[in-house]
């Protein structure tokens, strides 16, 4: 039994899976969902209101 209930938002991915599991455990890690993550790589540009949206994501795991 686990001391820690899991996250609601974890993601659920392959550890040696294909590159899309990279992708979302990338955008997890950074406080984004999936879509906001292939757009910041499609155009290499991070908006103030995605950092903000991201840095809250993260706050969130941590204040649980």
């Amino acid at each position: 039994m686990p001391l820690f209930a899991p996250l609601p938002d974890r993601p659920v991915f392959d550890v040696n899976g294909t590159e899309e599991d990279d992708k979302v455990l990338d955008a997890w890690q950074e406080g984004a969902t999936v879509d906001e993550w292939r757009e910041y790589e499609r155009t290499g540009v991070v908006t103030v209101s995605m950092h903000v949206k991201w840095w809250w994501r993260r706050t969130l795991r941590v204040l649980r």
